[in-house]
């Protein structure tokens, strides 16, 4: 008799599968620079490929493409953007990965 449980006869398939994973832990302004401290949380290394701030009615103000930011998991760097803010109003930070992997921050500027 056959004990093997049918369609599992591929170990690999048990494993779990290696993710691409990124926070956005804070943001600092400072002259018309916006600064974003991104995480990686995932078990393989990511590369930042752009940055973007966008207010609140959903357009874009701010973007740097091209970043090149290489995080391996657990690491926390930076990358920049320019933009205007103004005191009062919420934007929100995207960060997307090479491989299209986006996480997203929502804050609002105090001054």
């Amino acid at each position: 008799m056959d004990n093997r449980i049918p369609g599992n006869t591929n170990t690999a398939s048990k494993q779990a599968q290696l993710q691409e994973r990124i926070k956005i832990e804070a943001v600092q302004y400072t002259g018309r620079t916006l600064t974003v401290y991104v995480r990686n949380i995932g078990d393989v290394n990511v590369v930042i490929d752009a940055l973007y701030v966008i207010d609140k009615t959903g357009t874009i103000i701010g973007s740097s493409s091209g970043v090149g930011l290489t995080l391996t998991p657990g690491q926390v760097d930076s990358g920049t953007v320019s933009a205007t803010l103004n005191s009062g109003e919420t934007y929100t930070v995207k960060a997307v990965t090479e491989k299209g992997t986006e996480a997203t921050y929502t804050f609002t500027y105090r001054t």
